[in-house]
């Protein structure tokens, strides 16, 4: 649920029932689980509307294979009389769990199958080592009621904005340029580039996620741009033809300078007419007036929970929902 993305559609309901069983995943099952949730996310403002037709033989999400690759027990399936109902993923990085993933069919709520994958997913990131939650969901009140029983708290809104095409390579020049950086895509995979990402990524979401930036460069193919104050890189960003982001730097200049790059980046590999989307959370105000002066439209709101989380998410903007 991360950052996150992340995404709890369950109302409050009682205690997990008996006849709730939670199984991990199989690999094979991702095809109907992405249907199942992209049917529920297509009510939601946060999230694209998509037809919902079963096609088993469509692409896998990149991203959930991503996810069942890496942290296999962290992805799990609810049945109901062998009937799916749900699914759940979570990933651990370093001591910190991030619940990206959760869904239930509205048809099955209220009969505990969202309270059985919350546990599920608890208790897999305490058997991980995990010391800390995070999770990005809907702002809508059944998901968040979840996780408030389970002693996740608020930790910052995160707002949801759409950039023009006419706007997206002019804010992307603008920003870049307010800071010394460059595009060093093939830079990340050498021994300095990695340690610089996981500076920086220690320093604002506390992980270390080598798994994650491989994943991103390599699978997805994004773009990537480093950003320097001095003899030191002080921000990295990440710009795609679906994602702009993650961006992330050790003060707010350069993470706004780095944000810059990721939509300068995106811009320069999608259509003309393609709308680019970035999520900012509200502690990077900086980030968000830049955005909205620009033209930027706020299409919708995420909320960010943890526990036992202490981070100010006022230096980055986060990835997709599903990865943040």
């Amino acid at each position: 649920m991360h950052l996150l993305n992340s995404q709890a559609l369950i109302p409050g309901e009682p205690r997990a029932m008996a006849k709730i069983k939670v199984r991990r995943t199989n690999r094979e099952e991702l095809p109907g689980l992405t249907v199942l949730r992209d049917a529920v996310a297509a009510e939601l403002d946060a999230f694209p509307s998509h037809s919902g037709v079963l096609d088993l033989d469509m692409e896998l999400d990149p991203d959930l294979t991503h996810l069942i690759t890496h942290d296999p027990d962290g992805f799990q399936t609810a049945e109901d009389k062998q009937e799916t109902v749900g699914f759940a993923a979570g990933h651990v990085r370093s001591r910190q769990c991030v619940i990206s993933e959760m869904w239930v069919l509205p048809q099955h709520r209220g009969r505990g199958a969202g309270e059985a994958l919350m546990q599920r997913m608890l208790t897999y990131g305490e058997r991980s080592g995990a010391r800390e939650f995070l999770t990005v969901v809907p702002t809508e009140g059944v998901s968040q009621s979840l996780l408030l029983r389970h002693d996740f708290r608020p930790v910052a809104p995160v707002y949801q904005l759409t950039i023009p095409p006419t706007v997206a390579p002019s804010l992307g020049h603008s920003l870049s340029r307010l800071m010394d950086g460059r595009e060093v895509t093939t830079d990340l995979f050498n021994r300095r580039g990695q340690a610089d990402l996981e500076r920086i990524d220690k320093l604002n979401r506390n992980i270390v996620r080598d798994s994650d930036h491989r994943y991103w460069l390599k699978q997805r193919g994004y773009r990537a741009a480093f950003v320097r104050q001095g003899e030191r890189i002080a921000a990295y960003a990440y710009g795609g033809r679906d994602q702009v982001g993650p961006a992330s730097g050790t003060t707010r200049e350069a993470a706004l300078c780095a944000l810059g790059w990721a939509i300068k980046l995106a811009a320069e590999v999608v259509d003309e007419n393609d709308v680019l989307t970035v999520r900012v959370p509200a502690p990077f105000i900086e980030a968000v007036d830049a955005l909205l002066d620009a033209g930027c439209r706020l299409e919708a709101t995420l909320m960010l929970y943890g526990r036992d989380l202490r981070l100010a998410f006022d230096r980055s903007t986060l990835g997709h929902v599903a990865l943040p």
